[in-house]
């Protein structure tokens, strides 16, 4: 629940940059896209390892770096998707909203959110402080 709620804002950040590119700045939904994933980026990092796994203090550098080789792929992965289907349905461009909507939401199920579990893993949000997970296990926390 949390971790769709982390999604929810990083998705409003990234429609809304989309959307205000395009509409305000008139550029086109293809080349609005790529500084709106990276704002929407942006967001779910925060999003994901401070409200939906709940870890706190500094990120560590293990977090950082592979954070940003998931968010890379499902970028890649987002902006293809996207890219691809205005490209050769050129009739969705008109809802590119809701395309944007649904690409990122099958990028979201089916390869980000299972991936973050493993950039995220670590203590438990329940644990006491100093006292962390003995090495090798995962949190049963489920966000």
């Amino acid at each position: 629940m949390r971790s769709g709620v982390a999604g929810l804002a990083a998705t409003l950040a990234d429609l809304g940059v989309l959307t205000g590119l395009t509409e305000l700045a008139s550029m086109s939904p293809r080349a609005a896209s790529v500084p709106a994933l990276v704002t929407g980026g942006l967001v779910m990092f925060f999003g994901q390892r401070y409200f939906a796994f709940r870890r706190d203090g500094t990120p560590q550098t293990r977090e950082l770096v592979e954070f940003a080789l998931v968010q890379a792929g499902g970028l890649v992965l987002t902006g293809f998707l996207y890219d691809s289907l205005l490209r050769f349905v050129p009739s969705l461009t008109t809802h590119y909203v809701l395309v944007r909507l649904v690409v990122t939401n099958v990028v979201w199920l089916g390869y980000s959110f299972p991936l973050w579990h493993v950039v995220f893993r670590g203590r438990a949000a329940n644990t006491a402080p100093g006292r962390a997970e003995q090495p090798g296990t995962q949190s049963t926390k489920n966000p």
